[in-house]
């Protein structure tokens, strides 16, 4: 299943990052451009990741609360969620 995450976190944001980047977690979705059929990738807000091909959201849950704290990020929220099959999108 595929899954999104977004957290909000108090500091040491690059390092937590770049290290869930390490593990698979991706800051970019391919879509198509508003309106067109022309692929485009679109760069996710800050905090925001998706986690291709994962376990279950309480997995990607766990392992991105994990490696906040390890870094001390200050997690203040975080909320994850399973892509509906067959999600597109389109934007600019």
């Amino acid at each position: 299943m595929d899954i999104i995450i977004t957290y909000d976190i108090k500091r040491n944001h690059t390092e937590i990052k770049t290290e869930l980047k390490t593990l698979g977690y991706k800051d970019t979705i391919t879509g198509v451009s508003r309106g067109t059929t022309t692929a485009a990738v679109q760069q996710l807000p800050n905090t925001t990741l998706l986690k291709y091909n994962a376990v279950g959201t309480e997995s990607v849950m766990d392992q991105v609360v994990s490696i906040i704290n390890k870094h001390n990020g200050g997690l203040d929220r975080i909320f994850c969620a399973q892509l509906a099959v067959g999600f597109s999108w389109s934007g600019r």
